[in-house]
């Protein structure tokens, strides 16, 4: 081959792989969830690339800091990812952990998880009620040596955190559902849960300073007094666009992070995305001036809770 014609093979090359190359966004996250700036802070990685010709998806692809697979789904949006179709996370020993399916960001028809050897754990069926929640049903619970613990939604299981390190809850499944005492320890809180037929009819847990909690529904997330309508109400009157944003036609969508205190203050508010500085900064200010939340509730006692909103700015013309 003679120069030259070595010299247009190697541009023809490059120029294809330029045209072809997927524009990507990179991101560090901490295991629970919180983006941090430098990789070495970082417990794993995020890579969002734009969606492949005849697809709205993102491609989103998260690995461990060896370069190993953690997981690897679509997305509706660039980020934080709200996952649509199929969905397959792992181990860090390479190991599957989860096959699932999403639609906007909720699972849906049936998920498969697997203990750290290889062997399955769960096998789950999933559906969305018309109030948008969330229903699921136990069909199979296995131990780690593939012994059946429920068969055909029956039987008594127990299970365990993400590490596999200690037994977060047991009980027994009923027709794929909760059923009677279930016994457990989350967030330092021990309780016992009363159950017929899936729903919570009593619980009652206990801290480590022997305080007593009674409740009938696990969780409550902290809300604007008034409601989220209210609150959105309470941007729209507040928010003022950014004037050099306003006449150069600047929009975006600050997803905004904060702690609502056991006492309904906000703490440690941020901006996660990348957005303009001046829409981040007004999205601060108005989330900084916000009346106090009403705290969330686990098992009866109130609790620091991390919330998102994303905050509009958005011109009509």
């Amino acid at each position: 081959m003679n120069k030259l014609r070595f010299l247009l093979l190697s541009f023809l090359v490059v120029g294809f792989t330029s045209a072809n190359a997927q524009r990507q966004n990179m991101y560090f996250l901490k295991n629970n969830g919180q983006y941090v700036k430098l990789r070495d802070s970082a417990d794993y990685l995020r890579i969002v690339k734009e969606p492949e010709q005849g697809s709205d998806l993102y491609i989103v692809n998260e690995h461990y800091l060896d370069g190993n697979n953690k997981s690897m789904g679509f997305s509706s949006r660039i980020d934080p990812p709200l996952y649509e179709g199929q969905y397959v996370s792992y181990y860090k020993n390479g190991k599957k952990k989860m096959v699932a399916n999403y639609k906007k960001g909720k699972l849906i028809d049936t998920a498969y998880t697997y203990y750290p050897n290889g062997k399955l754990y769960t096998v789950v069926g999933y559906s969305v009620a018309t109030d948008g929640t969330a229903e699921k049903y136990f069909q199979s619970v296995k131990d780690s040596t593939g012994k059946d613990l429920v068969l055909n939604g029956n039987g008594a299981c127990v299970f365990y955190d993400s590490n596999f390190k200690m037994i977060t809850e047991s009980g027994n499944i009923k027709n794929g559902l909760y059923d009677g005492v279930w016994a457990g320890y989350e967030a330092k809180l021990k309780y016992k849960d009363t159950y017929a037929n899936g729903k919570l009819v009593s619980g009652e847990s206990t801290d480590t300073d022997g305080s007593i909690y009674t409740y009938t529904k696990v969780d409550i997330l902290p809300q604007f007094k008034g409601g989220m309508e209210r609150f959105y109400k309470y941007l729209g009157k507040t928010i003022r666009y950014p004037d050099e944003c306003y006449r150069a036609g600047i929009q975006g969508k600050p997803l905004v992070r904060f702690t609502v205190l056991k006492d309904g203050s906000l703490k440690d508010i941020r901006v996660m995305n990348g957005v303009h500085p001046l829409l981040a900064a007004e999205a601060l200010r108005v989330i900084k001036a916000s009346p106090a939340w009403e705290p969330g509730v686990q098992r009866g006692k109130p609790v620091n809770v991390v919330f998102n909103v994303p905050v509009s700015f958005t011109l009509s013309r």
